[in-house]
């Protein structure tokens, strides 16, 4: 717990918070509750300092922490700063750091105080002009955009997207824009989505899981048994059968009525001995 025992006291002052960060130099989360100190205390300036210092003290090899204390340098900026500084403080960030994760981690500041403005400025004239072939980019822009309701540009992402990014991310990135449909937007559409890319790619086990997940999820039991028939009714490896079935029977398990469960057993049961028939001719 970042170093801080039973001895600390009830309201740290300037002194405990410099002996802290003394015993534990590389610790990020030591140096943020100072700057957090200074903060409380209206003195932003000392509290940049600290972060300054703090940079300068973590080793270099420590990415992470570092990425943590830039991380609250961008919150001090967002905060007490102007947009200029932010700016300044981000593009100094991305000189010793990777590019794209300094600017995602700006992203997540700019979206958690609802700065869509400056948010969109920073994916449509950096991000997504120097990443455009990053599907996490890509993705966090499409959360964003469903999270403010704005739905349109939200689903014209995705075929832009796809335009950008190479062939083997289309199929997770079809999925991740058809789960945000599911929690933004339109469920049937999600399913649509899914149904889709699934005629394509039918032994896709990583796609069933979300699509089946997120099916119960919407509490339509009618609908999940339609998306469990479907799954059974493949002609897939053993093994993945197997995983359809489990599933299945987990689910019905869950709604507590034995008559479906037993449905579903002998039809995996029949499922089993068909397989061991044609397995001896």
């Amino acid at each position: 717990s970042s170093g801080i025992n039973a001895e600390w006291p009830l309201r740290p002052g300037e002194g405990d918070h410099e002996r802290e960060v003394a015993v534990n130099p590389n610790n990020a989360a030591s140096w943020v509750k100072f700057m957090a100190y200074y903060l409380g205390l209206g003195k932003v300036d000392k509290a940049r300092q600290t972060a300054t210092k703090a940079l300068a003290s973590i080793n270099y090899r420590l990415e992470n922490e570092k990425l943590d204390v830039w991380a609250a340098l961008f919150n001090l900026e967002n905060s007490f700063g102007s947009y200029e500084s932010l700016m300044s403080v981000c593009r100094e960030a991305s000189t010793t750091n990777d590019h794209k994760t300094v600017f995602l981690k700006l992203a997540s500041v700019l979206h958690s105080s609802h700065k869509f403005t400056e948010l969109d400025d920073i994916f449509k004239t950096v991000l997504l002009k120097k990443h455009k072939h990053s599907r996490k980019v890509w993705c966090q822009y499409g959360d964003s955009l469903g999270s403010q309701s704005r739905l349109d540009d939200m689903r014209d992402l995705l075929p832009r997207a796809l335009k950008s990014l190479p062939k083997h991310k289309h199929v997770r990135t079809i999925s991740y824009f058809a789960q945000l449909e599911y929690k933004y937007g339109d469920p049937n559409r999600g399913s649509t989505m899914f149904e889709n890319v699934l005629t394509t790619y039918p032994a896709r086990l990583d796609l069933w899981s979300v699509y089946i997940d997120r099916t119960i999820a919407m509490k339509d039991i009618s609908q999940a048994r339609n998306v469990f028939e479907r799954a059974i009714g493949l002609k897939l490896p053993l093994k993945k059968m197997k995983f359809f079935y489990k599933r299945y029977i987990d689910y019905e398990t869950s709604l507590g009525g034995s008559g479906k469960v037993e449905y579903v057993k002998n039809k995996a049961r029949d499922y089993l001995q068909q397989e061991k028939g044609e397995g001896s001719c």
